[in-house]
């Protein structure tokens, strides 16, 4: 009987550790990794040559979108076809908590966009709806605090009573033993009104070892407005920080990005755990609106499609700095 169900063998092996590669063997029994190293293919029960070829642990991926997907096709072929073995969802819509208008206008996006019905409204609800399924892949989540103050305070924008900043606490707490990793925020035209109440979910999560994953309000003009408020959020709660796709739109900032790495290097000597990550291309899939100003952002979407036909309208949108 052989000793193992699968060696990978004659592959370039990446461990994971940050040494060098190095040419070695693999052995799988059980669906897990039993050894790594001098290992005769002939020990398996199946033998796969890896010549030519680099053998690496799985990736994460770290900021997707694929809640959905997940849960209408588990196979996930576009994520394990590039190597991809877990991937962290949640970056700006989370799957929970959801009650009220936010659990209506969840599956009403989801019955449109993917054919789903959403019969879920917490994360445990959603990772058993995903394992009923099947997936190839691991799954994690974060919790929006957009979405926990919405559940608790609606569409009003205002500051939270301390009640309801005691709900949304428990609501954190709960996805939090649930399995969310921790809080991840996509803040969009402008970032937190009331920075505090983002602290105090925060300081909710640093009990269970989470962090906080955010998309600042602005990658423009705002952006060290938006970023100090991101270095408070770290400084006041104690977690660690990590900043999404940092960047610098519009041609007025380009050069900017340096002040805005100074400031992250200066909080990281301070003490912050706080790191960032960029994407090596200056291309970005969004809504169109996000490529004009906020202004536009923010108008309703039919009422700026019919002002386009304007000229005096297209030379505004032209003229203006976030253009």
């Amino acid at each position: 009987m052989a000793e193992f169900d699968i060696v990978v063998h004659g592959g370039r092996l990446i461990d994971g550790t940050g040494n060098p590669w190095f040419y070695g063997n693999v052995a799988i029994k059980d669906g897990k990794i039993a050894g790594i190293g001098k290992i005769n293919p002939e020990s398996g029960q199946r033998a796969i040559s890896a010549k030519g070829s680099v053998v690496t642990p799985g990736y994460i991926d770290m900021h997707t979108h694929s809640d959905q997907p997940l849960v209408a096709d588990g196979n996930a072929e576009s994520k394990v076809r590039q190597g991809v073995t877990l991937d962290i969802i949640g970056e700006s819509q989370t799957v929970a908590p959801l009650e009220g208008a936010i659990l209506e206008e969840y599956r009403l996006e989801h019955r449109k966009r993917n054919g789903i019905e959403t019969d879920w409204t917490t994360f445990s609800g959603y990772f058993n709806t995903v394992m009923r399924g099947g997936t190839s892949i691991n799954v994690a989540s974060g919790v929006s605090p957009q979405q926990v103050k919405r559940v608790v305070c609606g569409f009003e924008e205002r500051p939270a009573s301390a009640a309801e900043q005691e709900k949304m606490n428990r609501l954190v707490a709960q996805a939090m033993e649930e399995g969310a990793l921790g809080l991840t925020a996509a803040w969009h035209a402008k970032g937190p009104e009331s920075p505090e109440e983002v602290v105090e979910m925060a300081r909710v999560v640093r009990r269970y070892g989470g962090y906080y994953g955010v998309h600042v309000g602005s990658e423009g003009f705002d952006m060290l407005e938006e970023l100090a408020k991101t270095l408070r959020i770290a400084r006041e709660s104690g977690i660690p920080v990590h900043v999404y796709h940092l960047k610098m739109r519009a041609k007025a900032n380009w050069g900017r990005i340096c002040q805005v790495i100074e400031q992250l290097e200066e909080a990281r000597r301070e003490g912050l755990d706080i790191t960032a990550n960029q994407y090596p291309y200056t291309a970005m899939q969004h809504p169109w609106r996000r490529l004009f100003p906020r202004w536009v952002q923010d108008a309703p979407v039919n009422e700026t499609i019919s002002q386009f036909k304007s000229p005096d309208f297209r030379a505004r949108v032209i003229k203006d700095k976030e253009f």
